[in-house]
């Protein structure tokens, strides 16, 4: 089994260290914080990239990071590169609060659920899936990019064969 690497985006090293704890009571799944947050947007994709990230956990506030940007602009910025990387809100406000913001994410949950191991446990599957579902995307996509260049290239063939004749 390929082991998945979460991110999670969190100014609170407390929560990112709990919610490791809660990651690593499942088999294939680690998470990973960030220590410094960078004050540019643009060096979140290269942590992900860096670090063979396959999912996002995001904290939408982020001011005990001494930043000025929030979770949902992390997301964004690493979407513009990534548009299937699985991404899930966790937040201690109301979800009514984020309302704008929530179809953004792929799953939203307050922090307080993931009290409850049902929750957390549906939260993993989803997880799973959601990888699993990404995998299978990159290897069509990647499948249908070279069986078009094989078609080109019996194109070719077939064009430079018609002149030989």
């Amino acid at each position: 089994m390929q082991t998945l690497t979460g991110l999670y985006i969190e100014d609170e090293p407390k929560n990112v260290t709990l919610m490791q704890g809660r990651f690593s009571l499942s088999p294939g799944i680690k998470l990973i914080g960030i220590d410094a947050y960078p004050q540019t947007l643009n060096k979140f994709y290269d942590f992900v990239v860096e670090n063979d990230v396959d999912f996002l956990l995001i904290d939408h506030e982020l001011e005990k990071a001494s930043v000025n940007y929030k979770g949902i602009e992390v997301l964004r910025e690493i979407r513009s590169h990534d548009s299937n990387i699985y991404a899930v809100l966790l937040t201690n406000y109301p979800l009514d609060d984020y309302k704008d913001e929530l179809g953004e994410y792929d799953y939203q949950l307050n922090k307080a659920e993931l009290k409850d191991t049902k929750k957390m446990n549906e939260l993993i599957a989803k997880i799973r899936r959601a990888c699993a579902l990404r995998k299978e995307n990159n290897t069509l996509s990647f499948m249908k990019e070279k069986n078009e260049e094989l078609n080109s290239l019996l194109q070719q063939i077939s064009k430079a064969t018609k002149k030989e004749n």
